[in-house]
């Protein structure tokens, strides 16, 4: 049993990690809208600059040695985790609303344990199913609206290239499980971003070198400044703390403020717009999470 106050702690942290993921959106689309920093070169922001934070807070953690044998792992988990992942989150973002994207990452438990179905064999019951079914119609209802009103709401192919990154999460958590509880956290963070940035340079690379650093406004630079420092660096950190102390269906639950907080800012900042479709989305995607995540009685 935790005493109360480290308990109120895990919970503040956790809450803190996610208004930094929620924040996240649109502040990145802010920093995109000029067009000068595109989608790819903000992922490469990213994982070059979470992986420079992660190397330098290192030391300040136990030191572990990677064994030969879970080097492959690590590979294919900086790809899942990491490459694919953050990669198409920020090109999603690019192309469809901040609000739309964030209530898109509340879709990972959904391909968690479709994933877990298919290969671990993790229970299936009909209030399972059933949470499987409402939460695919939140998604749905989510990119036909997208399609309907366009513009600020969203846009189909940015919906979908969200859902691609929230797949790769999942693929992340259910075949490496094992590794992911092997090492420190911070361990395993360094080398994720560092291998991930290395295998996506090809991508981002030729970019980066031509990007007009000179011309950079402000909403460019505090823009990607924030989705390296607090969307990617200290959110992670963040949620390694909570996630130590509390249940993951109370982690789960925390991840719903992060549409409300990403349409609030997005709107302000005249990046999105509010529509009866992501509410009614968010809604259904949070039924179905809770109905999959419930432990069969």
């Amino acid at each position: 049993m935790l005493p109360q106050d480290s308990h109120i702690r895990a919970h503040l942290l956790t809450l803190g990690a996610f208004v930094c993921f929620g924040l996240m959106s649109p502040l990145c689309k802010w920093a995109m809208e000029s067009g000068m920093v595109t989608g790819v070169s903000m992922a490469s922001f990213r994982l070059c600059g979470a992986a420079l934070l992660f190397w330098l807070v290192s030391p300040l953690v136990p030191r572990q040695q990677i064994e030969r044998r879970d080097w492959l792992p690590l590979v294919l988990m900086s790809l899942c985790g990491m490459g694919i992942n953050q990669f198409c989150y920020v090109l999603g973002v690019q192309y469809t609303s901040p609000t739309n994207a964030c209530v898109i990452t509340t879709t990972t438990p959904v391909f968690t344990f479709i994933l877990a179905a298919l290969f671990l064999h993790a229970a299936v019951t009909w209030r399972r199913v059933a949470g499987l079914a409402i939460a695919a119609a939140g998604a749905l209802i989510l990119i036909l609206g997208s399609q309907m009103h366009g513009g600020r709401s969203g846009s189909p192919l940015g919906d979908a290239i969200c859902l691609v990154s929230q797949f790769s999460a999942s693929l992340y958590f259910v075949f490496f499980s094992g590794v992911i509880r092997k090492y420190h956290p911070v361990v395993l963070m360094r080398w994720l971003f560092l291998i991930s940035a290395v295998l996506t340079s090809p991508l981002w690379g030729a970019e980066v070198y031509n990007l007009p650093w000179e011309s950079l406004g402000l909403p460019e630079i505090l823009g990607s400044a924030y989705v390296v420092v607090f969307g990617s660096f200290i959110s992670y950190l963040l949620m390694i703390v909570g996630q130590r102390h509390l249940e993951p269906p109370t982690v789960t639950a925390y991840n719903y403020i992060q549409p409300i907080i990403a349409a609030i800012v997005g709107i302000l900042l005249g990046v999105d717009a509010l529509t009866w479709q992501k509410v009614v989305a968010v809604l259904c995607i949070a039924a179905g999470v809770w109905a999959i995540s419930r432990k069969p009685a």
